[in-house]
This record gives C-alpha cells, sequence and structure tokens, in this order.
C-alpha cells in the first residue's frame, strides 16, 4: 500500500470507530425526562416490559425524543406494533407498558 492509502484506511477505521461508539452511547444513558420519571409497582413492571420486549428497535433515548402523548395515542401505537409489526407482547403487558410510557411520556387527562 501506498502512505496515502494507509493514511486514508486508517482515517476509515477511525471513523467508524467512533460512529459505532456514539451509536451504542446513544442506548446506555438514560436521558432527563426518562431518568426523573417518578415510576410506581406498575411502571416498574411496564418498564422491565419494556426492556424486555421493546429495547430490541427502541433505545430509551428513541423513547425519550418523543412528544408526550394521551393514554390513548401510546395504545394505539403500541397496539400497532403488536398487530403491524409483530410484537410479540401480550394483552396484559401492553397495558404494563402503556402505564410506564404514560410515566415517562404521557400527557395525564384532566
Amino acid at each position: 500500500m501506498q502512505p496515502i492509502e494507509i493514511m486514508i484506511h486508517k482515517f476509515s477505521i477511525i471513523i467508524i470507530c467512533i460512529a459505532f461508539l456514539m451509536a451504542c452511547g446513544q442506548g446506555t444513558g438514560e436521558t432527563s425526562e426518562i431518568k426523573n420519571a417518578v415510576l410506581g409497582e406498575r411502571e416498574l413492571k411496564g418498564e422491565e416490559l419494556f426492556r424486555t420486549h421493546c429495547i430490541t428497535c427502541h433505545t430509551l433515548r428513541y423513547i425519550d425524543m418523543q412528544p408526550k402523548f394521551h393514554r390513548k395515542t401510546w395504545e394505539k401505537i403500541t397496539d400497532k406494533m403488536i398487530k403491524s409489526f409483530g410484537a410479540p407482547i401480550s394483552d396484559s403487558s401492553a397495558v404494563l407498558i402503556v402505564d410506564y410510557l404514560m410515566a415517562v411520556k404521557g400527557i395525564k387527562e384532566e
């Protein structure tokens, strides 16, 4: 290899490593709204179910980036994940997942 080719190759490897590390870091740390949410027993169970069933496709950062929704909207989104995308989530688990989503990104009904 020519010296310039070696330099380009090393630079490419560095860029790939940086991109990989940035992508890995996005899903590892909880962001402010999620971290600051007060979770009761149901919501904690929902968080556990979310981590089991949903983190395969959605990071906590992705959830934190969502706008706050009313319960009906979170229910529709969860239902879509189950019916349209085949998420293996039971009805009882879906209710708890929605409880968790409401705790971290929900608009409380008045």
